[in-house]
């Protein structure tokens, strides 16, 4: 987090978040969405392979 920003604010607070606020919220919503999406693709992959396996044992093709 930017230590340069004052980052005290709620989103229950009536006022909007300053410029500087809603840059650094939203580059830790990217971040957190690049995690989640190279956990999910990695999670897609091993799914895939698997059951390419399981289908190749079932019908006796080799890999």
């Amino acid at each position: 987090m930017d230590s340069k920003v004052d980052m005290n604010y709620r989103f229950l607070w009536d006022k909007e978040p300053t410029d500087e606020q809603l840059l650094v919220i939203m580059q830790e919503v990217a971040e957190d969405v690049r995690l989640s999406r190279d956990k999910i693709s990695k999670q897609i992959s091993e799914n895939i392979e698997r059951e390419f396996a399981r289908v190749c044992a079932e019908h006796k093709i080799p890999q």
